[in-house]
């Protein structure tokens, strides 16, 4: 009997131990799971804060670069209108003709129309339409009106954009550096020069006007109109290169890369 009772005894003990780990086991495994459950849930949680996080950033970049390309496109293209339209009031003598009225009243009147169609769809479909080498021409025959300026311009027959953003962005770009031209080089003659080969293109652009030291493009503040230049510049794998002294004008070179096949 004592033989038969010490190996009940023994059993109970197993089984008490047995029991004792499958419900430590079974207390592990549920804390595990909640512990994974909270684990999940504060992933979740901060999927969630990087997700609204990252959108707002975003919206704010997004808010950023309309802000920037509304700002630009307001400096470069109608800033430049309103320019020409004062360069031709500023001809105005004793005697004002019928043209020269008709002519500042025709640039008002684009400069309007050009504020209506950025205020609504942001888009300048006429650039496309026309092509980029009619809108440089005309933007030439504007310069030639107000009496102030000689113009050139020059153009391979090879001349091609490969890509049909290209155009506008480049044609803010020669704006912009005719504004400047306008504003501060003092000059009466203009000369655009652009030609393709092997891919790339070539726009020069030349003043006769007083020049300036190079030098000064290192320093931190540029101005606007230079650093949209660059800005763009970079967008469409274009290099800027300037030069110019004092008393001798001033020529820039756009120069857009060739695009990289994928073969």
């Amino acid at each position: 009997m004592p033989r038969q009772q010490e190996d009940i005894l023994i059993t109970i003990v197993v089984a008490s131990v047995f029991f004792v780990l499958i419900g430590s086991f079974l207390l592990l495994i549920v804390f595990v799971f909640l512990r994974r459950q909270r684990k999940n849930k504060q992933e979740k949680e901060e999927m969630r804060n990087r997700f609204e996080q990252t959108l707002l950033k975003t919206q704010l970049e997004i808010q950023e670069q309309a802000f920037s390309y509304i700002s630009q496109e307001i400096h470069d293209n109608i800033g430049q209108i309103l320019s020409l339209a004062r360069l031709n009031l500023n001809t105005f003598g004793d005697h004002v003709t019928e043209e020269k009225i008709n002519q500042t009243d025709d640039l008002l009147g684009k400069a309007i129309k050009d504020l209506r169609d950025l205020s609504h769809n942001l888009q300048n479909n006429r650039i496309h339409s026309i092509g980029i080498i009619e809108s440089i021409r005309q933007l030439l025959i504007s310069l030639e009106k107000t009496g102030r300026f000689q113009t050139s311009f020059h153009t391979s027959d090879n001349f091609h954009i490969l890509d049909v953003n290209t155009d506008i962005i480049l044609y803010r770009m020669i704006q912009e550096i005719i504004n400047n031209i306008i504003k501060h080089a003092s000059a009466n003659k203009i000369d655009i020069q652009v030609k393709s080969e092997n891919g790339a293109t070539t726009i020069r652009i030349s003043d006769n006007g007083i020049g300036f030291d190079t030098n000064l493009l290192q320093q931190a503040r540029t101005g606007i109109g230079l650093q949209n230049i660059i800005n763009r510049a970079k967008m469409i794998n274009t290099s800027v290169n300037v030069n110019s002294s004092p008393g001798n004008g001033t020529i820039i070179t756009l120069y857009i890369k060739p695009k990289q096949s994928n073969i």
